[in-house]
């Protein structure tokens, strides 16, 4: 597997954990509620990268539309102690149209698979 090119994110990513639960309803609306699954929990990060050089650009970008949001790549979240695998979800990209800068704006979920 694939680590991401080491080309720095804009400062203050955005970091969203969504958790699933499973969830039981009974009368007088008492409930009982547990983490559904071993992966209950998953991160995404939407990250920028602006002012890209073109070299920077056509690297992370054809690495990202390279895996086509199938298939898992390694990345150390900012603050993580590891890398973890992530799947890029969403891309989009304002190619370099001055001489040398362009921007990518992606969203990274949590691959949980093995």
């Amino acid at each position: 597997m694939n680590t991401l090119p080491d080309i720095c994110p804009d400062y203050g990513p955005r970091r969203q954990t969504r958790r699933r639960i499973d969830e039981a309803r009974f009368g007088d609306g008492y409930a009982q509620r547990r983490p559904a699954g071993i992966n209950s929990s998953t991160d995404t990060y939407q990250l920028n990268w602006t002012m890209l050089e073109r070299d920077d650009f056509a690297t992370l970008y054809g690495f990202l539309r390279a895996h086509q949001g199938a298939y898992a790549f390694w990345w150390q979240a900012p603050w993580d102690d590891a890398m973890r695998r992530w799947r890029c979800t969403d891309l989009s990209a304002d190619e370099p149209t001055s001489a040398t800068l362009g921007a990518i704006a992606a969203t990274f979920e949590e691959d949980h698979n093995p």
